[in-house]
């Protein structure tokens, strides 16, 4: 398949729909969490420039505070990931479940390692290490997003709507009808 073109929607690889458990009123927690982290830790580099840039201290310790933030929400979105993931036993068969999740974890450990950097001197924590570890997070942040994109676009994890025929019910959250 060409890597522009949309699929065929009849296409039954894409009609798959597996709701998320981890949801409130049909609507799943971890993608509406994982927009924080994405946002501040892709926003570090940034700051750092920035600093670069000015030579301000508030743009070091805009960086610090928000890698503080984004390690704090990656760590509450990877609570209601890591739930559907071990829930619903139709996400764990898929590769792309497993690779979404490796990803994740290896930015909530950049991030984590990234506080510890800039924690005693924000400013002293930029040049060269702390730039150069803001852009290996953000690259890592861009892969682990692709691979959650995939999973709500690609299998319609987290997705509800028609259930096909021969669907997995086991994929339904509990005491929910079926076409729910």
């Amino acid at each position: 398949m060409h890597p522009f073109r949309r699929p065929d929607a009849s296409d039954p690889r894409y009609a798959r729909k597996v709701p998320s458990v981890m949801a409130v009123m049909h609507h799943p927690i971890h993608p509406m969490l994982v927009v924080f982290p994405i946002a501040f830790l892709m926003a570090v580099p940034v700051t750092d420039l920035a600093w670069l840039v000015t030579g301000d201290g508030f743009w070091a310790r805009a960086g610090l505070w928000l890698g503080v933030a984004g390690l704090g929400m990656g760590l509450l979105a990877a609570l209601f990931g890591t739930g559907d993931l071990l829930l619903l036993p139709e996400v764990r068969r898929k590769p792309a479940a497993w690779s979404h999740f490796i990803a994740a974890v290896m930015v909530l450990a950049l991030a984590g390692a990234g506080v510890w950097l800039r924690w005693p001197d924000p400013v002293a924590a930029i040049w060269p290490w702390g730039l150069g570890h803001g852009l290996v997070t953000a690259g890592v942040v861009a892969v682990a997003g692709w691979l959650g994109g995939t999973l709500s676009f690609h299998h319609g994890v987290g997705v509800y709507g028609h259930h096909p025929e021969g669907s997995d019910d086991r994929a339904r959250p509990p005491g929910r009808p079926h076409g729910e």
